[in-house]
């Protein structure tokens, strides 16, 4: 099997979030701003039925910069500690995130669906 290739485009956001980095891999914005882009990415992928390897890419030069192995970044986050930043068990998000129009338009029914009373 191939190793797929991505694009990893930073964004500085400033502050304590520093950069914050989206994800284009065969033109399609996969990740959008994330602070864990490697383990966002492998889950994007996994939804889509693709396992395997992930070559990350400079954005802008195209220079690899790492491998993720797919299935075993998409089970794993990365959490921020007093010493370091760790990897840990993937677990959703608990409602603290910030508002994504994304999120709200996945998680509303389909227009002309009636909500379940």
């Amino acid at each position: 099997m191939e190793t797929l290739k991505a694009r990893l485009h930073p964004h500085w956001v400033g502050g304590k979030a520093g950069y914050k980095y989206s994800v284009i891999c065969n033109g399609e914005l996969l990740v959008s701003r994330s602070a864990d882009a490697a383990c966002d990415t492998a889950r994007a992928l996994l939804t889509k039925g693709i396992t395997g390897k992930l070559l990350m890419c400079d954005g802008k030069t195209g220079k690899p910069r790492y491998t993720v192995n797919i299935e075993k970044a998409a089970g794993l986050m990365v959490e921020e500690t007093a010493s370091a930043p760790r990897f840990r068990k993937y677990r959703q998000r608990g409602g603290s995130e910030p508002y994504s129009p994304e999120a709200e338009v996945l998680a509303s029914p389909a227009r002309g669906e009636e909500k379940a009373a």
